[in-house]
């Protein structure tokens, strides 16, 4: 039967309810559950909750809802799914009689707070689930009992008030409603844990007012014991980005709600965290009784399957901070934009750094999930992509967004080896080609939905100067190359795809390239690093492109052109001038954020108001991986092929890549560029037109000089 047939039902109330049911258990070790609870969802069985599980179940499209509110309309249609967990109870039962209660969270289902983005509540938070024990089944339903808990007010944005003296009622009957719209799956991807715990450093005190540091930016939030007070004495607190000089807390960079829970005591001492809502912060503000405070960061239990280290300090900031604003950014089975303002899975951030994301951490369960929702946000007739998912408005445009569809499964595919999930959505992939190709005018992207965005190029340091229908029509040519490479893995033919690339980069050629300056659009924020990116250009402007960014101190371009500059730098045989871009230290740089004591990646090169834990500049990070130690695969095998530099530089990492783990040191010594390499499969290691076969299992030294390799 399982929870397909449960029986949905629901509380009368804003606060946080719980539901309760007494079960008698003759054998415990045959007991599970499958449950949902919309928003989130905890459960415990005689007082003690089951799982470290936070933040349950995944985020999805769950069903239909009114859109009319929305700041940019939309007139597509969706697909929708509901997750549910399933969970082991033998730990937790007893023979005999148990105690079974369900607390129910708002979380994304009832969320109206922060309505930039329109009115986009489900209603209220809903609970079903079928329990078996004994060869019988309970099922949710009528006979359930609820009431108020102490969680009087919750709210991803907005935060958490806790009222210990708060009447929460006589038990009540549950209330009938109806299944949510979207079918139902078993949630597979991680879940958010609890992954360690800081101790913070006070940096500021005035009164019953502390200001604390975590000593970096970070997803989570703040546990502290509040003492034995009069009942009814408030703690407040206050989570923010940055702190000014006499501790007053900047809140800005996370929107216009600041981030605050409340706690409200009863006259008896308590431990306090919130439980239904996370915080994107490193400074936070404690007014009120407080002491043994600790910071719990939350997210998403996704591995760290990487490391690095070099003789460049911003290069290895670089990484720290992708590493750990990517992590910050995954929750309840999303990739989001930063873990405050906004906290929505934009398509266009999470396309762009799904390569690195993928390289460096072992995410493809999230990354698999977070395709579903891409593919559920398609229109089906359309093809149209939307620009955050799962939906919840937000602008963006038809390239860098919509080319989700076509990047994620793409790289899924390349780091995983697996071809279903090339064949599941290549449909999806086409339906989108057809979409772009709806809105060209003489062959180039230049329009989006009617009322909406059409963005090209985000976040410049300046204003953006890149025509939209460049970076859009370039998109497009982007995605047919990788359709092109899927279809050839799986033996499809290609003529189709070609075709509508040649006829793509004509126009864009036609519309942007000027012969005399033999550049597109001016070379402004690297206009000719897409197009060398997309096979547009000659070896005469990748010289000019070198030139120009070798005199550079710092970035010019936005969160697109960023990646694609290092990318086509290394590619051409730049490899110096890159690692000089990468480790500048001008305003709009790496180095520049590093001097600023930025512990995560910002929204902005150089803007303070802006979000400091934004992941999309990330992207670029891969670099590292790829062209310094130079791991990688050829024709469907590990192949390793580092980079070339004049300049001397010591690096050493290591990748756990579906090859197995793979670690590469590299240093200099006089003219000689030697490498330690250990695979733990068999791999060719290819530098200076040498080439060395890297038996799996044993770690090589190779010293090249002369031109000659040696081993």
């Amino acid at each position: 039967m399982g929870i397909h047939k449960a029986k949905w039902v629901r509380a009368d109330t804003d606060a946080v309810p719980v539901f309760r049911r007494e079960l008698e258990i003759r054998e415990p070790q045959s007991a599970s559950v499958e449950i949902c609870g919309l928003g989130f969802f905890e459960l415990l069985i005689n007082g003690k909750k089951v799982s470290d599980d936070r933040f349950v179940p995944s985020f999805s499209d769950y069903g239909k809802r009114d859109l009319s509110t929305l700041a940019y309309p939309t007139r597509d249609r969706f697909r929708y799914r509901v997750y549910y967990r399933r969970y082991l109870l033998a730990p937790y039962l007893r023979k005999g009689t148990n105690r079974m209660e369900i607390l129910l969270g708002d979380g994304w289902y009832r969320q109206t707070e922060r309505t930039a983005e329109g009115q986009l509540s489900y209603g209220e938070p809903r609970l079903a689930f079928s329990l078996m024990a004994d060869g019988e089944e309970i099922v949710s339903d009528e006979t359930l009992e609820w009431r108020d808990t102490p969680i009087v007010f919750h709210n991803l944005f907005a935060g958490e008030t806790q009222d210990f003296t708060h009447a929460c009622g006589a038990w009540r009957p549950a209330l009938p409603t109806q299944a949510p719209d979207g079918a139902l799956f078993p949630d597979v991807c991680p879940a958010d844990r609890e992954i360690r715990k800081i101790k913070p450093v006070c940096v500021f005190q005035d009164g019953g007012r502390t200001v604390w540091d975590a000593g970096e930016n970070l997803s989570g939030v703040v546990r502290f014991v509040m003492p034995a007070c009069p009942a009814g004495t408030e703690t407040v607190v206050r989570h923010a980005e940055r702190i000014s000089s006499d501790g007053t807390l900047y809140t800005s960079s996370a929107g216009d709600i600041v981030q605050t829970d409340r706690y409200i005591g009863d006259g008896t001492e308590r431990c306090c965290e919130p439980r239904f809502v996370f915080h994107g912060f490193r400074y936070f503000e404690i007014t009120g009784p407080h002491k043994t405070v600790e910071v719990l960061v939350i997210h998403s239990d996704i591995p760290v399957s990487s490391a690095f280290s070099s003789d460049r300090p911003v290069l290895d900031w670089l990484y720290a901070a992708t590493v750990r604003s990517l992590l910050a950014n995954m929750h309840a089975g999303v990739i989001s934009d930063c873990p405050h303002r906004e906290r929505l899975g934009y398509t266009g951030d999470g396309q762009l750094t799904c390569d690195t994301a993928l390289l460096l951490l072992s995410a493809a369960p999230l990354y698999e999930k977070w395709l579903l929702d891409i593919a559920d946000g398609q229109d089906p007739e359309t093809g149209h992509i939307q620009h955050t998912a799962p939906f919840y408005g937000g602008g963006g445009g038809p390239g860098g967004w919509g080319c989700a569809i076509v990047t994620v499964p793409y790289f899924l595919f390349r780091h995983t080896g697996r071809t279903d999930v090339v064949k599941t959505f290549f449909p999806n992939m086409e339906k989108w080609v057809s979409y772009m190709e709806s809105r060209m005018e003489d062959g180039l992207v230049v329009r989006e939905e009617t009322g909406g965005w059409c963005l090209g190029e985000w976040c410049t340091p300046e204003e953006i100067a890149l025509p939209a229908p460049f970076v859009n029509t370039y998109f497009l040519i982007k995605s047919l190359d990788r359709m092109a490479e899927m279809a050839a893995a799986l033996g499809w033919g290609t003529e189709t795809l070609r075709r509508k690339r040649a006829a793509a980069c004509q126009a864009l050629r036609d519309a942007y390239y000027e012969e005399g300056a033999r550049t597109f659009c001016g070379g402004v924020q690297g206009a000719d690093a897409f197009a060398l990116d997309i096979g547009l250009g000659d070896a005469q402007m990748a010289a000019a492109l070198a030139a120009k960014y070798e005199a550079a101190t710092a970035f010019d371009t936005g969160i697109f052109g960023t990646d694609a500059l290092i990318r086509v730098l290394f590619e051409t045989g730049y490899a110096d001038t890159a690692v000089k871009l990468l480790c500048s230290t001008g305003d709009n740089s790496f180095g520049g954020q590093m001097a600023r004591g930025e512990t995560t990646l910002c929204e902005r090169w150089n803007v303070r108001w802006a979000s400091h834990n934004h992941h999309m500049f990330g992207a670029c990070t891969g670099a590292l991986f790829r062209y310094l130690l130079g791991i990688g695969e050829r024709e469907g095998a590990l192949f390793l092929s580092p980079c070339e530099l004049k300049a001397p530089l010591a690096a050493r990492g290591s990748l756990c890549t579906r090859f197995g783990r793979v670690s590469v040191e590299r240093h200099t010594k006089g003219d000689k560029t030697m490498f330690e390499v250990f695979s733990e499969s068999d791999a060719v290691f290819a530098f200076r037109a040498e080439m060395q076969r890297i038996p799996a299992g044993k770690t090589v030294s190779l010293v090249f000089g002369g031109g000659n390799g040696e081993s």
